[in-house]
């Protein structure tokens, strides 16, 4: 019975911790910086490149924040 319910808990329990991490502020407060100045660079190209330079973006803050971890 425990075996069965400490799975689907602990990947509830990774989730709310990975959205507590990007919620805090005074964590997030250096790679939320790079993300704007990033989103805004990649606002004058073409659809498709400017959704390229967007999930680039985003790739490079989650890593950012993620790494801010292990530092």
């Amino acid at each position: 019975m425990i075996k069965r319910w400490f799975i689907p808990l602990f990947i509830i329990a990774v989730f709310i911790f990975i959205a507590a991490l990007f919620l805090t502020p005074s964590f997030t407060r250096a790679c939320t910086q790079k993300l704007y100045i990033c989103l805004n660079e990649g606002m004058s190209l073409s659809f498709w490149g400017r959704l390229w330079a967007h999930l680039g973006c985003v790739y490079h803050n989650v890593i950012c924040v993620l790494g801010g971890l292990f530092v």
